[in-house]
């Protein structure tokens, strides 16, 4: 599929106009000649466009400028696809020509919402709608690892270790994603075609820098998170010893005491008549683990 638009009143035109938005998308063979009939693409170019999955990249060429940006699709389910839009831009014929091999939300929302505009801010415009993106996955992170961070207090969700790694390798390659886009971003800032508007990219490498900064605080929280809960559960795991160590430590002179009078070795207890010898041993008992857990308790054993 084949759109053209006129950047001076945003009308509909033919493919041979200059001053135009040119949009492509998921082109047939025919509609592809009739596009390099008209414009001059690098074939190289052209090849990285047709490429799935392509990463965010700038190249100048002689006959255009070219960027990849590779975006997200949407910040609520970390799962999805990553959008991709490859973007030419002839600066003799002022034609900005963007090319994807499958639907894209913003350049939908841009193409249903445009007013006229210069290709320069037309491009900038486009661009932010993809940096925005990023953006909006960084607030729905920032949410999501608030909620990990509170469910780590009590140390009693076995599930939270898998879903912090799981969240921790999205914000790795979300990471990269960002990275990638930021560096293609920032060749646009210093060349000489972008002219007076080089300020309106300046702008978008920023805020991809704040993105990025904002990723390593998500992936710094996430490990804290779990460094918490592995904290509580090595307490829980210390308060069970240690009430064992209290039940262990009661028992064995008690087992020592019993132990003593039930040997066959006649001590001069048994000869005590009747029930002094029985109230002897239970007293004995009593007052050794009654000693024992009453300075445990002073101590703060259990």
């Amino acid at each position: 599929m084949i759109r053209v638009k006129r950047l001076a009143d945003g009308s509909p035109c033919g493919p041979l106009a200059e001053g135009v938005w040119v949009d492509v998308e998921a082109p047939t063979d025919q509609e592809l000649a009739t596009l390099k009939e008209r414009y001059t693409l690098n074939p190289l170019a052209l090849e990285d466009a047709r490429e799935i999955g392509h990463w965010s990249r700038f190249e100048r060429y002689p006959e255009h400028l070219f960027l990849i940006l590779r975006t997200l699709e949407t910040p609520h389910r970390p799962k999805s696809r990553t959008e991709r839009v490859s973007y030419f831009y002839f600066p003799q014929s002022q034609v900005l020509l963007t090319f994807r091999n499958e639907p894209v939300d913003y350049l939908e929302q841009e193409w249903k919402s445009f007013y006229p505009c210069s290709p320069i801010v037309l491009w900038q415009r486009l661009l932010d709608r993809g940096v925005e993106t990023f953006f909006e996955y960084v607030d729905n992170l920032s949410d999501r690892v608030e909620e990990m961070e509170e469910e780590s207090l009590p140390g009693d969700t076995p599930t939270l270790p898998r879903t912090v790694l799981e969240v921790r390798r999205e914000v790795l390659a979300t990471r990269r994603l960002a990275s990638q886009a930021r560096e293609a971003l920032s060749h646009l800032e210093r060349l000489p075609e972008i002219g007076p508007d080089a300020y309106l990219f300046r702008d978008l490498t920023d805020r991809m820098m704040r993105v990025y900064e904002g990723l390593d605080a998500a992936r710094e929280s996430l490990s804290g998170a779990l460094e918490v809960h592995l904290s509580a559960q090595n307490n829980k795991l210390n308060q069970v010893v240690q009430r064992l160590t209290v039940i262990s430590t009661l028992f064995l002179p008690l087992t020592l005491w019993t132990g003593i009078y039930g040997t066959n070795v006649k001590l001069h207890e048994y000869n005590w008549p009747e029930p002094f010898g029985a109230i002897f041993l239970w007293s004995g008992l009593l007052l050794i683990g009654g000693s024992l857990a009453w300075w445990m308790k002073r101590q703060d054993w259990w």
